[in-house]
């Protein structure tokens, strides 16, 4: 076959590259070690019969017309060249060494390789990497698109010759494999080269970058790639993974279910005597959006749930594909949902956690769309099984209309998205994104509060307002309640009368909130069981406000005296974790002695069954203490999970409702907590010293795995992140829990510093440096440390910790670098002794804590326009780094932190910060070195969310504007 002759020429080709690469390192160690440059010389003497091996076949090849294709040719005699090249240098070589002295022989090289030479050799070779590069991007892409049986032949035959291609094992047909083609031809390509693993791994990588590469994209859509059922299933499989996240279903399962018997009004005719409704007409028409919306705790979300659920266990359908069908007619129904959760995790309430739910229950009812929306991503997975690019908020929203795009030309497309106004981003973006679906001929029904945005989007829609259709529900409801209570049943007997008129009289009060009357029946019932009277329940009733704030400050008020402080502590401790927290995490926290346990508790050592014991404990107290206000969420785990105590979580603690974050979040609120209190509760710092015991679990006990290396990470941010919410008592505490926090981590190295910062275009995070500037160096972990104490804001940390510079010294210059160039090499290399970082330059703008925390640096006397040497000439100040993360923020436009920001710049200004062209040139310059804002590149978090269009910024506007502000403390930092 002319496609496997054209592949074993490509073969010779990356032989010589391997021997290339090799000998060019060989002698650029000269001037380094002498030493180690005859020892390597002698294994390249050593290994040249197969470099004379692949320059004979490429002579062949050269000579011989063969019809592997010009291409091919032309990079056989670019190879060849250079391959008789190396072996006429190394006969040279050993002709002039024969009985003489090692630096004689060093001098017969450097006679023969003068400097330039060697780079010609390696810029001719790098030119060979990219033409084999490119010619194998064609040839692998343009062979996966032929019959199966073409591709298993050429794998066939490419085993014969390589019997290390374990991958395709003793597989007979196409679909026995699951390797994907181009991985089978990467092994065959590179088997037994000298660097196999490494250049199997840079051509994998190059080859993946090219198929995304814009103007690599003239072959048809990867939906011509062909594939076996089972292979094509796989894939497809992997895909759907890669976009879906672990909390996916979380929200749906924590939403309560529908009581029975209620919401069947849904789905009634309209009459004369109810307010119209629609909504079953609007399923069976044409109708593009329906809005529900209602009062806080109407029970909208549990509407949702309720029309998205089955109609009986017997069937998947769910409640409303009757209707849907009719809209339908003979073409297939495809149904996709989401429920925004404020209180949940970031993803849950963004528009990434919006458009990969969606997408994954579109993908899983048309896999076939795949390679139409993705087609870069989708040929990477057929070719070798992996895409490691990081999908970007831009991609989701681009791969998802364009789903809607087909989807909607083969199927019958509805869309259910709930509590749009707990989506945590521009109300208006989300509209935006709403009207774009309904151009399309797809339905989407979307829930949410009355707000002015929605009311304005979505008013002239058909709509239905909860409140005024739930009376009847709400009576049911508190009715099956009662009746299912003894004590009521017998209170029903002596009081018949004043029993049957409660139930109206609570539906009445309630005002269609549904919420309101669950904490109401629970209140009632209590006093029953107490063996309250009927005058001690009407008074019950009538003291209950019928506002949620006002009946959330009542329940506070009613705990019990010896738990009230403690119920103070744990709503405390969850406000503190933004609404949402593990129980295991709350148990920690909640600890008396939890300083000395986090410090000198192993907990990889705590036994299982007494973990266990831990969780039960602490659900115990938040059910006694918190009267229903807040609420434990088991999670879905799997076996191995519930068995491994680093996993055991004990479920979600989380509020209520969400309108009992509201009502936490008021002001007032805060001083009725802290007025329960009888000493100061530091809820930052215990939340912090639970967040170390975690980060110790991990590193114990799974510090080796990728997934144990995953959640430590994340436990160390969120260690960090709370300590820097401690109160400025607790000093002397966050210093020894941070100092402990670090001496535990060190080892480990798993934070990066400052030079590591940059994103590059392919989507990685990787160095600016290459690796040996940065194996030049030794870095600090303690030091480190620091600068990631920084970047988190744990400002009684730095005030104990930083230098009166704010200036950290991350790396010193390995001493065997001085051996090896000498110290007029490394100055010629333009590297610095030490790599210092300021810490000025590393606090996050974002963060609400980094005007303080900047403040405190310049107070400890931190320069602003303090030059600081960096790697390869470099030189910048904290000046220019932290103006460059504020230019790439506002060029975002995340108005939310422009005053941040802006108090941020006001306060390096006050301080003496240069304006200058100069300066402003090379902030600009800084700030477009990375596609995400700088401040953010820290953070092991999503950053999808500022993925959003940048304006660019002028030099003018900047330095106008800066001008303007060191005159004026009122100005804002904008651009204009």
């Amino acid at each position: 076959m002319a496609e496997l002759a054209a592949l074993g020429v490509a073969a010779s080709v990356l032989q010589v590259v391997d021997y290339g690469t090799r000998f060019l390192t060989t002698l650029y160690q000269v001037r380094r070690s002498k030493h180690d440059f005859l020892n390597n010389l002698q294994t390249l003497h050593s290994s040249s019969d197969n470099l004379r091996d692949a320059q004979h076949e490429l002579q062949i090849i050269c000579h011989s017309g063969s019809n592997t294709g010009a291409a091919i040719s032309s990079l056989a005699k670019k190879s060849e060249a250079i391959a008789k090249e190396m072996l006429d240098s190394l006969k040279r070589i050993e002709e002039n060494s024969h009985g003489r002295k090692r630096d004689a022989v060093i001098k017969t090289c450097l006679i023969i390789f003068k400097e330039d030479k060697l780079k010609s050799l390696e810029s001719r070779l790098t030119e060979v990497k990219a033409d084999l590069t490119f010619y194998l991007s064609v040839n692998l892409r343009a062979t996966a698109r032929e019959t199966l049986e073409n591709q298993m032949q050429m794998l066939l035959e490419m085993r014969d010759m390589r019997a290390d291609i374990k991958a395709m094992g003793d597989a007979s047909s196409a679909s026995e494999i699951q390797a994907g083609f181009g991985s089978l031809a990467m092994e065959y390509l590179t088997g037994g080269l000298h660097e196999r693993q490494k250049l199997k791994s840079e051509f994998t990588d190059a080859l993946i970058a090219r198929i995304h590469h814009s103007e690599a994209k003239a072959l048809s859509d990867s939906s011509s790639i062909q594939l076996s059922p089972q292979r094509r299933q796989h894939l497809e499989q992997i895909f759907i993974s890669r976009i879906r996240y672990d909390t996916i279903q979380e929200r749906e399962l924590t939403i309560k279910e529908a009581h029975k018997g209620t919401f069947r009004w849904i789905f009634n005719e309209n009459n004369a005597e109810t307010s119209p409704i629609g909504f079953k007409e609007w399923l069976a028409s044409d109708g593009s959006l329906y809005w529900i919306t209602g009062k806080p705790g109407s029970g909208k979300s549990t509407l949702m749930k309720y029309l998205l659920q089955p109609v009986d266990e017997s069937s998947n359908a769910n409640r409303c594909n009757e209707y849907l069908q009719q809209w339908a007619g003979d073409r297939k129904l495809t149904i996709a949902s989401f429920h925004f959760w404020a209180i949940g995790s970031d993803i849950q309430a963004s528009k990434e956690g919006l458009l990969r739910t969606l997408l994954v229950q579109l993908f899983r009812a048309h896999p076939d769309v795949i390679p139409l929306v993705a087609s870069s991503r989708w040929e990477s997975l057929c070719l070798f099984n992996e895409d490691p690019r990081r999908l970007s908020l831009d991609e989701l929203g681009d791969m998802f209309r364009q789903a809607i795009k087909h989807i909607s030309t083969r199927a019958k497309l509805a869309l259910f998205i709930d509590g749009l106004d707990e989506f945590d981003g521009d109300c208006n973006a989300l509209i935006s994104l709403i009207q774009e679906c309904i151009a399309s001929p797809i339905k989407v029904c979307v829930s949410s509060r009355p707000w002015t945005e929605f009311e304005n989007a979505f008013g002239y829609y058909p709509r239905l307002k909860m409140e005024d259709l739930t009376y009847d529900d709400i009576t049911k409801y508190v009715v099956s309640k009662f009746e299912a209570n003894t004590q009521f049943a017998r209170f029903q007997k002596l009081h018949p009368q004043f029993a049957g008129a409660l139930s109206h009289s609570i539906a009445d009060k309630a005002s269609g909130v549904f919420l309101w009357v669950t904490i109401v029946v629970a209140s009632l019932l209590a006093g029953m069981m107490a063996g309250d009277r009927v005058e001690d329940l009407k008074n019950r009733l009538n003291l209950l406000p019928s506002e949620m704030d006002e009946l959330y400050g009542r329940i506070i008020d009613s705990i019990d005296p010896l738990y009230r402080e403690h119920a103070a502590q744990l709503f405390k401790l969850v406000y503190a974790c933004n609404g949402t927290t593990s129980l295991r995490i709350l148990w920690y926290a909640d600890e008396v002695d939890f300083l000395e346990r986090a410090i000198d508790e192993d907990p990889s050592a705590v036994p299982y069954e007494e973990v266990i014991g831990r969780l039960e404990d602490m659900r115990r107290r938040i059910v006694s203490r918190c009267r229903g206000l807040l609420e434990v969420h088991e999670q879905v785990r799997t076996i191995r999970e519930q068995c491994d105590p680093a996993k055991i979580d004990g479920g979600n603690v989380v509020y209520l409702h969400r309108t009992f974050e509201d009502f936490l979040r008021r002001p007032d609120t805060q001083q009725r907590l802290n007025s329960c209190l009888t000493t100061p509760y530091d809820s930052g710092l215990r939340i912090s010293a639970a967040y170390t015991s975690l980060a110790k679990l991990w590193v114990r006990s799974n510090a080796r795995s990728k997934s144990g290396t995953r959640y430590f990470q994340l436990n160390l941010v969120e260690s960090l992140d709370h300590a820097g919410n401690a109160l400025p008592s607790s000093r002397c505490d966050v210093v020894r829990l941070m100092d402990h926090l670090r001496e535990q981590c060190a080892g480990l190295c798993c934070y990066t510093y400052k030079e590591k910062r940059f994103r590059e275009p392919k989507g990685t995070w990787q160095s600016k440096l290459t690796w040996t500037e940065l194996s030049s160096y030794r870095s600090d972990p303690n030091q480190e440390f620091l600068c990631l104490a920084a970047v988190l804001c744990v400002g009684e940390y730095i005030r104990a910790k930083a230098d009166r510079r704010g200036l950290v010294v991350i790396a010193k210059r390995d001493p065997k670098e001085r051996l090896k160039l000498g110290a007029l090499g490394w100055r010629l290399q333009g590297n610095p002794e030490l790599l210092k970082v300021p810490l000025l330059s590393l606090v996050r703008l974002t963060d609400t804590r980094s005007a303080s925390v900047i403040k405190l640096l310049l107070d400890k006397g931190a320069k602003p326009n303090e030059v600081i040497k960096q790697i390869g000439f470099r030189r910048t100040t904290a000046w220019e780094e932290l103006l460059a993360g504020a230019i790439a923020i506002v060029e975002r436009s995340l108005k939310e932190e422009d005053s941040q920001v802006t108090e941020c710049v006001h306060l390096m200004l006050e301080r003496g910060a240069k304006v200058t062209v100069g300066t402003v040139q090379r902030a600009i310059k800084i700030s477009k070195e990375c596609e995400v804002p700088r401040h953010l590149t820290w953070m092991p978090v999503n950053q999808h969310q500022y993925a959003s269009v940048r304006r660019n910024a002028s030099l003018g506007s900047i330095y106008t504007q800066l001008k303007v502000m060191k005159k004026d403390r009122e100005a804002l930092f904008r651009i204009t």
